[in-house]
């Protein structure tokens, strides 16, 4: 192949990229929205409420000030 095959190639080469592309942002969209990933994303999104919780219950009422002493 010479030069000017590569450059009459390259407009489908781009084509064929971009619609693979487009097919795999798809395939991404419906697996994240599926119903059986939907527990696991609410699972996940809760988490950070449960690390809260387990934290607050280390001080067992005490708060700390703002340099990190705790106040009685």
């Amino acid at each position: 192949m010479d030069f000017s095959t590569l450059e009459a190639l390259k407009p489908m080469l781009i084509s064929i990229q971009t619609l693979i592309l487009f097919v795999l942002f798809i395939c991404l969209v419906l697996w994240a929205y599926s119903k059986r990933r939907k527990n696991t994303f609410d699972d996940l999104a809760n988490s950070i409420f449960d690390e809260e919780e387990q934290a607050a219950g280390q001080y067992q009422g005490t708060d700390p000030d703002r340099a990190g002493a705790i106040k009685k």
